[in-house]
C-alpha cells in the first residue's frame, strides 16, 4: 500500500509537470526547467522522509 501511494503521488506530480511544460510553459523554456526541478526536489524529499517514516515508525 505505501508502494502504491508514492506511485500514485509520482503520476500525479508528473502530469502536472508535463501540464504546465505543455500548456503554460511552451515558449518560457528556463522558467520551465525551474518548475519541474522545484518540484522534483519536492517529490524526492517527500519520498525520502516517507521512507524514513516507514522504517522508523512500527
Amino acid at each position: 500500500m505505501f508502494i502504491l501511494r508514492l506511485l500514485v503521488i509520482a503520476f500525479i506530480i508528473g502530469y502536472v509537470v508535463w501540464k504546465i511544460n505543455n500548456k503554460l510553459l511552451g515558449k518560457n523554456l528556463k522558467l520551465a526547467q525551474v518548475i519541474a526541478a522545484a518540484l522534483v526536489v519536492t517529490s524526492l524529499v517527500y519520498l525520502v522522509l516517507g521512507i524514513l517514516s516507514y522504517l522508523i515508525e512500527p
